[in-house]
């Protein structure tokens, strides 16, 4: 066993920052990131940011933004003279538009009683499209501070802002609510993704809209039964291309590739059968098509025909992560700028020369250093791991053995991604379950992070192959990879763990009704009520779409898959971890479950966050949530305590 000193701590893991919101400048010349500290403070809703900037080409990166809050989005003007971005620094939680000019200090440009959620500049650089959401009034006597639920709507809606004067005026006044938006490239229109009401279970019937930026009005181009995102403008302005899948809520983006006219028709299907899920799409000058992708779980950068006619050409894969959830491009495609990551690297700036022709690829350089003194040898490598579950579907997850264990089989801990369209990415994520990961492994416990039916990264059929069957082959792909562990050794059979959060959350508590063999879990924002679930959450489309059933029958999946109705069949010590204010998986859930567990005789532990959503944001939060889960794992299965 190596020496404590050299042992991986919650306190190194809190000490991460974090690289988000990357935008390449004009020319591809240099790139605008936010770097955020990993945690916020006590109270604060979000970690603090400031904007930085580097040169493609070289030299030290700079912060250019010193607020006292949080700042973010930043999107340079296509003369690339000035710098556009979002700003909570008068108020923390409501974010403003501030312009940053050369030698001037940034300035607020135009205020929103709201703040605003979106900035995009016109391609002539003399409007700025904004989406700020209604301030929600209650013209009421003092003292009288009831809500109408659901029924006082605070629509997102476009304004545009000319950057000289900071005059606004609003673009979409009508009850319309804006989620995306992309300029037309000659300024003349607005590509929209928009629903008919602004709340999160309106965002699963979006639909895609072009608005005539001089009059306001909106024609109709797309309206899938999917979710879509990223719209991305042709160079010639006459079609759109779109990402588009099932997915369990905004930020999931990955899924295959669609093209719909500009001017109206019938979409083209690009990727149908590959094997990738796209993260993000940019049109080169010359109209050909890039994208950045998980490729069988591993980062890409892809070319596709957008005429659909020829298969995709993948000019570069690594086990990496994109923790931007994609990349940014210069016009001519040839510069590529991102966050990435890898399971023992944390989180830096990389900029990559793109060659589309032979020799094909991307030539990756770092640009960054903010985790330069992060001591990343205390790190544990993945090992890609592969199995055949029941149904012969083959299977593929990552396995990380123990740090200066002795010989196996050692314990072993599943953990389970949230989404469920999501995955166990090739990166670094430091906070929750993915700072379990390396957490237990120092601490002498093997851990299998497994990629079953419903995750990204393998095609669009195999991110669905879980409709309407949560908790079935998902969790049969799960358990036979544990088999496969215990076969080959690696696993000790009596000494197994699982835990998860979010949907991760759910299916740790649906598989310790459905098996005896684990014997500690731990569940964080979990799902255990599908019924209580619908009626409380904010995204009562999620369960409607993933479980194919009405939300209101008592024969159907609501009740045979609620991990709340089969507690009778669990032996397993389960530790529930949740945000009080988790508007998505609301804490009824957790307080439940651990009530009936109680009741039937079981050990159960429920940890409560105040003020905390659906991820834990605070410092000491976030560190209760790393240890606890750590050494409820190591107490039940052996190994060393934090």
């Amino acid at each position: 066993m190596s020496g404590a000193a050299d042992i991986l701590t919650a306190e190194d893991l809190l000490t991460l920052k974090s690289i988000s919101e990357v935008h390449l400048g004009p020319g591809g010349r240099r790139v605008a990131f936010v770097v955020a500290e990993g945690t916020a403070g006590y109270r604060e809703p979000s970690p603090h940011s400031r904007i930085w900037s580097v040169e493609v080409a070289g030299g030290p990166p700079l912060p250019v933004t010193q607020g006292p809050g949080s700042d973010d989005l930043p999107r340079w003007s296509p003369d690339g003279e000035a710098l556009a971005f979002r700003s909570d620094r008068q108020q923390r939680g409501t974010g403003q538009l501030y312009l940053l000019r050369p030698r001037q200090e940034a300035a607020l440009l135009c205020e929103f009683e709201a703040g605003i959620t979106g900035i995009a500049w016109a391609p002539d650089a003399r409007t700025i499209a904004v989406v700020a959401p209604d301030a929600v009034r209650r013209d009421r006597p003092e003292g009288d501070d009831r809500v109408l639920f659901e029924a006082e709507h605070a629509f997102g809606r476009i304004w545009l802002v000319d950057p000289a004067s900071g005059e606004a005026r609003c673009l979409t006044p009508g009850p319309m609510h804006v989620w995306e938006l992309a300029w037309s490239p000659d300024g003349a229109s607005i590509a929209a993704i928009v629903s008919d009401l602004p709340y999160a279970w309106s965002w699963y019937r979006a639909r895609l809209v072009r608005i005539d930026v001089g009059t306001g009005e909106v024609a109709p181009l797309y309206a899938p039964e999917r979710q879509i995102t990223g719209p991305a403008w042709s160079p010639d302005g006459r079609a759109i291309a779109l990402i588009t899948s099932t997915w369990s809520d905004p930020g999931m983006s990955g899924g295959d590739v669609v093209v719909v006219p500009a001017g109206g028709g019938s979409a083209t299907a690009l990727t149908a059968g590959e094997p990738h899920s796209y993260l993000s799409l940019h049109w080169a000058a010359d109209g050909r098509l890039l994208a950045s992708a998980l490729e069988r779980n591993r980062a890409a950068i892809c070319l596709l025909d957008p005429a659909g006619g020829r298969r995709t050409q993948t000019l570069w894969v690594g086990e990496r992560f994109f923790n931007t959830y994609g990349v940014q491009m210069s016009a001519d495609g040839r510069v590529v700028a991102t966050a990435m990551s890898a399971p023992t690297e944390p989180v830096e700036l990389w900029v990559g020369s793109v060659a589309p022709q032979e020799p094909a690829g991307v030539q990756w350089e770092r640009r960054s250093a903010v985790n330069a003194d992060f001591p990343a040898e205390r790190l544990s490598p993945y090992e890609t791991l592969g199995w055949t579950a029941p149904d012969g579907l083959e299977i593929e997850g990552c396995l990380v053995r123990p740090r200066g264990a002795g010989a196996p089989p050692w314990p072993l801990v599943v953990l389970i991604h949230g989404g469920p369209t999501a995955s166990w990415p090739y990166g670094l994520r430091p906070h929750g379950p993915g700072g379990w990961v390396h957490l237990l492994a120092a601490r002498g416990c093997a851990v299998l992070l497994p990629n079953p039916r419903g995750s990204a990264g393998y095609g669009l059929a195999f991110a669905e192959a879980n409709l309407g069957d949560l908790g079935g082959g998902d969790l049969h792909d799960l358990l036979a990879g544990v088999d496969a562990c215990v076969r080959s050794g690696i696993a000790d059979p009596d000494r197994l763990g699982v835990g998860g959060w979010s949907y991760g959350g759910y299916l740790t508590c649906w598989a310790i009704t459905q098996t005896d063999r684990f014997r500690a879990a731990v569940a964080g924002a979990s799902i255990t009520n599908w019924y209580s679930f619908h009626g409380g959450t904010n995204i009562p489309g999620f369960d409607e779409i993933f479980l194919r059933a009405y939300p209101y029958a008592l024969d159907g999946p609501y009740a045979s898959r609620s991990p709340l109705f089969f507690v009778d069949r669990v032996r397993t010590p389960t530790l529930f971890l949740h945000g009080e204010q988790d508007p998505c998986c609301p804490v009824g859930q957790a307080y439940e479950m651990t009530r009936a567990l109680r009741a039937a005789g079981v050990e159960a532990q429920c940890v409560v966050y105040p003020r905390e959503p659906h991820g834990v944001r605070e410092r000491e939060h976030q560190r209760d949530v790393l240890e606890r889960a750590v050494t409820w794992f190591i107490d039940r299965l052996g190994g060393t305590r934090p």
